[in-house]
């Protein structure tokens, strides 16, 4: 007699009300047609002893939910290596590297720009997605060109068999997503939709000075799973949009729009032991202000369309990716087509059976007109088990970026854009290292992890010019990105508990990032260094279903570039400026806080959230800037984030 459609679940009602503070992970056994399902230890993050960390979004309400949404890049900018970045800024640097060294990818096409702007959100519906992986080391040669972090969100490959599906509306922004099995097991659709609309409810939560901010965005994700025996295939799509305004009726009057748009489709294809992806990405920038008669006006555009394999054949990980890509610029300054190929190969050899060697090797070539250069990329780790759940590790690989991000702005805006690497502005070249150590402090249930990294940095760049600068349309924004070699290193302490009714994290990053750019004879410091990076997480289940949450944020201030003094030619404001990246913002703080009640009725689950953004309402500085009024005269500013957001959010999950 076969019981495939029967589940027996093989816990006592008294060991699930215990277990039940500790353990909501399922755990699915297949013995002789009975499926048994028993609970497991939680953990919203786990790693693989090779670098790369598993993120569980059904575990992602555990952390503190950033006004009312369980974002994904809300967790990862928590990790060590990872830097704080100031409010209202769309970045993301990973040791010591840009934002735009990362790789970011959504069912295997590539998110040229993951977040949304004033970076509350990524543009990853946590609604929608089964897992991320995230790596901010230890890469492997089998991946993409990158130059730093890489992380993928993906929405699994097997078609759902029952209806499920979950939505979350709160003041701030909404989002869900459904599955609906077409053929049960075969054949099934998904989609998803989030989007915000802060000013509906806050309209003068957003300033900047005495400018007004209007703002919203929005995502979607579908996808189609079919499943034909051992033969799996995904069609996915993806799009995102943000639309900013900005209005200042005072001091000669200022008005813009701004924002981005992302696009991307996919056809995976999972034969036995390899997966074939085909994809494109599109990513569009606007960037329109006037202000006292000048305008500013600098759109912009990157697309690629690439396919790749990877799998596994007797042992040996093997990657191939072919990529195309075309670049517009800014203003036509800038553009230009590049094509690449990259084939990787990596394997892990037992020496012993405490030590173990992962060696890889990748050939690629790069190619954008009379351009072209060959990037071999040698990867080795070594890896020692030490027992008792201790390890050690050492490792060493050559990272590349052949598309580049032109940062005219650390927060982050539309002004930015990319270029596919030149003679002029050649792909980013970085030697990495690190070793490390991971293991639990006694019975604790606190797991512990300690790297040193450091990097070697070839072609790194840095915008010396200003935004008003972008008012002629003559201006070339490349005449003023200097270029040259640099290097990060730093120590990176984490300690984890993600077990009993008290867990957290504690995360402390301590790095240096400098460039020595073309024509001086000194390194500084890189925009988004940050000598000390902290960040403190805490969940308590207080009771059964109720869980309260803290995050507490301190990192040193970033480098800017001071104005000495300022003077009037005629209605134009002239400032002369001390050395490049010479001084420091303040120190940034922030503390959040949030308690969620959770509870089931039937087959429906409700999640209820109460969030705080900046609790103690520290007043953190976006950045310095240098102004003229008749009042006053010429004066140093600096712009505040000093708002308490307080939101709430509802949640069914079915």
């Amino acid at each position: 007699m076969t019981l495939r459609n029967y589940i027996i679940v093989c816990s006592a009602a008294c060991a699930l009300s215990s277990a039940a503070q500790t353990a909501d992970s399922i755990v699915w056994q297949q013995l002789e047609g009975i499926t048994i399902e028993q609970e497991a230890p939680r953990k919203l993050l786990r790693g693989d002893g090779t670098g790369r960390l598993d993120i569980d979004a059904r575990h992602l309400g555990e952390q503190v939910t950033l006004m009312g949404s369980n974002d994904p890049l809300t967790l990862i900018k928590t990790l060590p290596g990872v830097a704080t970045t100031n409010d209202l800024q769309a970045s993301l640097p990973v040791r010591g590297g840009t934002t735009g060294d990362n790789h970011f990818s959504s069912d295997g096409a590539r998110v040229i720009n993951p977040l949304h702007l004033l970076g509350l959100y990524s543009a990853f519906n946590p609604a929608y997605y089964d897992s991320y992986t995230f790596r901010d080391g230890r890469i492997p040669s089998t991946s993409p060109f990158l130059a730093s972090a890489i992380m993928t969100a993906d929405s699994g490959l097997d078609p759902d068999s029952v209806l499920h599906g979950s939505v979350s509306a709160g003041l701030i922004e909404s989002h869900g997503a459904i599955s609906i099995p077409v053929i049960a097991g075969r054949l099934s659709v998904t989609f998803g939709l989030r989007g915000s609309y802060l000013p509906l409810l806050f309209p003068d939560i957003l300033t900047l000075g005495t400018s007004k901010l209007k703002y919203g965005f929005t995502d979607f994700n579908g996808s189609i799973k079919f499943r034909s025996g051992q033969e799996r295939f995904r069609l996915s799509v993806f799009a995102d949009k943000d639309e900013m305004s900005v209005h200042e009726p005072n001091r000669g009057g200022k008005a813009g729009n701004m924002g981005w748009k992302n696009r991307a489709a996919s056809l995976a294809w999972n034969h036995r032991w390899i997966e074939t992806t085909v994809a494109y990405s599109q990513h569009s920038n606007t960037f329109d202000m006037e202000e006292s008669g000048r305008r500013i006006d600098t759109p912009s555009k990157i697309e690629q369309i690439s396919a790749s394999s990877a799998g596994n054949l007797h042992g040996y990980e093997l990657a191939i990716h072919l990529l195309g890509r075309k670049a517009s610029g800014q203003n036509g300054f800038g553009a230009g087509q590049s094509g690449e190929v990259k084939i990787g190969a990596e394997r892990r050899f037992a020496i012993t059976p405490r030590f173990s060697l992962t060696g890889g090797l990748s050939l690629g070539a790069y190619i954008n007109g009379s351009y072209r250069i060959f990037l071999p990329q040698p990867h080795l780790d070594a890896a020692f088990d030490l027992g008792s759940g201790y390890s050690i590790w050492a490792d060493v690989a050559r990272l590349v970026g052949t598309d580049r991000r032109i940062e005219e702005s650390t927060a982050g805006l539309p002004a930015d854009f990319w270029i596919c690497s030149n003679e002029r502005i050649k792909p980013k070249d970085v030697w990495a290292g690190e070793i490390g150590m991971s293991g639990p402090i006694g019975s604790t249930g606190i797991g512990i992890n300690l790297s040193a990294y450091a990097k070697i940095i070839r072609n790194e760049t840095e915008y010396r010019g200003s935004l008003l600068d972008l008012s002629s349309a003559d201006y070339n924004p490349l005449d003023d990105v200097a270029t040259g070699d640099g290097y990060a290193a730093g120590l990176s302490v984490s300690a984890t508990k993600q077990i009993g009714r008290i867990r957290g994290r504690l995360n402390y990053n301590l790095g240096i990032s400098r460039v020595k750019l073309d024509g001086t004879d000194d390194y500084i410091p890189t925009s988004h260094d940050r000598p000390h990076d902290f960040n403190a997480n805490i969940n308590w289940t207080a009771m059964k279903g109720l869980t309260i949450a803290g995050s507490f944020t301190y990192a040193s201030g970033t480098p800017f570039t001071r104005a000495k003094y300022g003077y009037m030619i005629g209605e134009n404001l002239i400032c002369e400026y001390f050395p490049h990246n010479s001084s420091r913002l303040p120190a940034y703080k922030r503390l959040d806080v949030a308690a969620t009640w959770k509870f089931n009725s039937g087959r429906l689950t409700h999640a209820l959230n109460l969030s705080v953004y900046n609790v103690l309402a520290f007043k953190n500085v976006l950045f310095m800037f240098t102004r003229y009024s008749i009042e006053d005269g010429i004066e140093q500013r600096r712009s505040e984030m000093k708002a308490v957001i307080p939101s709430i959010s509802y949640t069914l999950s079915f």
